[in-house]
């Protein structure tokens, strides 16, 4: 599937009270949106305190707001860390609460 048509896709964007890794704006109004953010765990940080972490950066750096502004509905808030071959991947929501359920991928 390509994006291009419908979507700007904005790798490091301003937008909020930081910079967003990735976001994935819609050209049309009420089409969905998506943040990213993505982390590599610093040394004796594990997997899911680096999920909490991108996940409270998304939040208190309101990444979302430029793609709220520009009438993106829903915003899908993602955070994603890697470690060598494995990644994994949450919601923000589920990160924050602390869910388990999320996907590793290896």
């Amino acid at each position: 599937m390509q994006l291009e048509g419908d979507y700007d896709v904005r790798s490091n964007r301003e937008s909020g009270l930081g910079r967003a890794d990735l976001l994935v704006r819609p050209r049309t109004l009420g089409r969905p949106g998506v943040v990213l953010e993505l982390k590599v765990p610093q040394r004796g940080e594990t997997p899911e305190q680096a999920l909490l972490a991108a996940a409270r950066q998304v939040r208190d750096r309101r990444y979302a707001a430029e793609l709220v502004a520009a009438g993106a509905a829903p915003v899908h808030e993602l955070v994603a860390v890697f470690d060598g071959k494995r990644a994994w991947v949450r919601l923000v929501d589920e990160a924050l609460s602390g869910a388990k359920d999320g996907h590793a991928l290896g």
